[in-house]
């Protein structure tokens, strides 16, 4: 999550820069907002189970982690608003849909609905961090290797101690605090 805000931050002042529009914290606001459309489902599950992810593969990443579903959507918010207003939805879903590939999880659905398979980059089987390029598992294989080798308490284990993942989307995070403050 820090680093899905860190990119929405980062996208605002790209977005200013490159408009030559103000920066205002609206702006800001919708760079974030749109980096984060996708984990909505994140809510859902929350609310519905009480936890989110863990040995189980139900609503995160299963109702709004479809990047081409979004395409209709980037194209009305450019017929409707203009091109800033669709780029900075569509490079924050990129950047979202990229991240959610790499890292902790099992990946997107990238190619849906012509595949159901979820993708991730860099990951082995097990979802173990590897120089393998692709992997990919079916509907029916990822509850069982989300069920073996999911951890139920992610959130904690990654973002509440010094884990690489967790520090360096912080500093992610902070590094474009840091541009904001300068910009």
């Amino acid at each position: 999550m820090f680093l899905d805000i860190g990119l929405g931050i980062l996208i605002a002042i790209w977005v200013s820069h490159f408009f030559g529009v103000p920066l205002t914290t609206g702006l800001l606001g919708f760079g974030v907002f749109f980096s984060l459309i996708p984990d909505i489902d994140f809510l859902v599950e929350l609310f519905k189970h009480g936890s989110v992810g863990g040995k189980f593969v139900r609503e995160h990443r299963e109702l709004l982690h479809f990047p081409i579903l979004y395409a209709p959507l980037i194209l009305c918010v450019y017929l409707i608003f203009g091109s800033m207003w669709a780029l900075m939805l569509g490079f924050g879903l990129l950047g979202h849909f990229l991240h959610d590939s790499v890292g902790i999880g099992w990946g997107v659905k990238w190619l849906w609905p012509i595949s159901k398979r979820s993708f991730k980059f860099f990951s082995e089987r097990n979802g173990a961090f590897s120089r393998r390029l692709l992997v990919s598992w079916s509907p029916q294989e990822l509850p069982g290797v989300v069920a073996e080798h999911g951890d139920p308490h992610w959130m904690r284990n990654i973002y509440l101690r010094l884990h690489p993942i967790g520090v360096i989307e912080f500093l992610f995070f902070v590094g474009a605090l840091i541009m904001l403050y300068f910009y």
